[in-house]
């Protein structure tokens, strides 16, 4: 018997409403249209699920939006919550992964999971070096992963090669071509639960 509870993140800031390249769509819309499909798949399967969204306006104004929680159903209101999305400032990742990662810890359950899907290195108005947010997420991995959560990375950044690693060490994809992305995250899913 599977005893999964996931959390899924979502990276809401400004660039995810650029179009993806050779795409009609944003990679905000594209998100979107990933995450339900992967819902879909994990409400069949039975898994306990949350989503969220964040986005930040310097360390002060870290957003962390409740899109589903773990004990409501994938029903047309949460639907419309992750379709209300809007995308927005900065991404300061290691703040909305602790948060996360506080909801995700109090889940009984034999495997958790933290899947981050972002579309870039954290980064945010009020910090000039961006290593300092690599280190600070880089951090909140380890602290999850001390709490028995296992955190991946869906990066979709094709030059993400030059960060992500620092942060996931090995535990993340980078998917480059954006518009596979509902094709790729329920798989990927599929593969780190197994």
């Amino acid at each position: 018997g599977r005893d999964v509870a996931v959390m899924l993140l979502l990276d809401l800031s400004q660039s995810t409403n650029e179009k993806a390249y050779g795409c009609n769509q944003t990679i905000l819309e594209l998100s979107q249209e990933a995450v339900s499909l992967l819902a879909w798949a994990v409400d069949q399967v039975g898994d306990k699920f949350a989503i969220a969204g964040f986005h930040s306006n310097t360390r002060h104004d870290v957003r962390y939006l409740h899109i589903k929680g773990y004990n409501e159903p994938w029903d047309s209101e949460v639907k419309s919550r992750l379709s209300a999305m809007e995308a927005g400032f900065s991404t300061r990742m290691g703040g909305a992964m602790r948060h996360a990662g506080h909801y995700l810890k109090s889940q009984t359950a034999e495997k958790k999971l933290m899947l981050v899907l972002t579309d870039g290195e954290p980064a945010d108005v009020d910090v000039d070096d961006d290593q300092l947010l690599i280190q600070d997420a880089k951090q909140a991995v380890k602290e999850l992963g001390q709490d028995g959560i296992y955190s991946y990375c869906i990066n979709l950044d094709p030059k993400a090669d030059e960060y992500v690693a620092d942060i996931f060490g090995k535990q993340y994809s980078i998917i480059d071509h954006v518009d596979r992305l509902p094709e790729k995250l329920p798989e990927l899913f599929i593969s780190l639960t197994k």
